[in-house]
C-alpha cells in the first residue's frame, strides 16, 4: 500500500478511535502503529542499504521502484506483534493497545495490497524469521521489481508505483536460487 494510503486509513482509524473510545493514549498508539510503523523502512534504507540521500523524494523513489536490497523491517513482523501482545497483557497499556490496533490495520492493508505486486508469499514475508532465512534479500523475498514511480512526489506518495504490463517475452525470471 502507498504511504499516502496508510496515512489516510490511519487518520480515519484515529478519528474513529478518538470519537468512539475517547482515549487520546489509544488514539496516539493507533497513529504510531498505523503510520509511523513505516519508520523501519527509513532505518533499513540508511543502515542496511547504506543510502545517504535523505531527501523524501529520493527515499520514496528508491522504495517504489524496487531498488531495495535488504528488507529487515523489524516493526513489520508477526513475531514483534506477538511479543507486544504478550507485553500488553501484562501492562494493560492504552497506548500499546492502540499501537497494536494501528499496526494490525497497517499489516492487514500491506497483506492485501502488497500481495498484488509479488510473485511470492506475501503472508510469509511478514514473518521476521522467514525474512532472516533468506538473509533479508529483497529480490529473493519479493521477486524482481520493474515498477515505475510517478515523477511528482505527492502523486507517488498517494498513488504508489505502477507496474508495467508484461508480455511473455518481458516476464521476469524467477530470482530464487534455492528451494525452501
Amino acid at each position: 500500500m502507498s504511504p499516502g494510503g496508510h496515512l489516510v486509513t490511519t487518520a480515519a482509524a484515529c478519528a474513529v478511535s478518538a470519537l468512539v473510545l475517547d482515549s487520546w493514549p489509544v488514539t496516539l498508539g493507533v497513529a504510531l502503529g498505523g503510520f509511523l510503523i513505516d519508520l523501519d523502512h527509513a532505518f533499513d534504507y540508511v543502515v542496511f542499504d547504506r543510502r545517504r540521500d535523505l531527501r523524501p523524494r529520493a527515499f520514496l523513489r528508491y522504495y517504489l521502484e524496487g531498488r531495495v536490497r535488504r528488507r529487515v523491517l523489524v516493526l513489520h513482523s508477526y513475531e514483534l506483534f506477538a511479543l507486544l501482545l504478550l507485553l500488553n497483557g501484562y501492562l494493560d497499556s492504552p497506548w500499546l493497545t492502540g499501537y497494536l490496533l494501528g499496526g494490525l490495520l497497517h499489516l492487514a492493508l500491506d497483506l492485501i495490497f502488497n500481495g498484488e505486486v509479488t510473485p511470492y508469499s506475501i503472508a510469509a514475508f511478514y514473518s521476521f524469521t522467514y525474512r532472516a532465512a533468506y538473509r533479508f534479500d529483497a529480490a529473493m523475498l519479493l521477486g524482481r521489481s520493474d515498477c515505475v514511480a510517478p515523477a511528482a512526489f505527492w502523486t507517488a506518495f498517494f498513488q504508489g508505483a505502477a507496474r508495467p504490463e508484461r508480455t511473455p517475452s518481458t516476464a521476469a525470471p524467477d530470482s530464487r536460487t534455492g528451494s525452501r
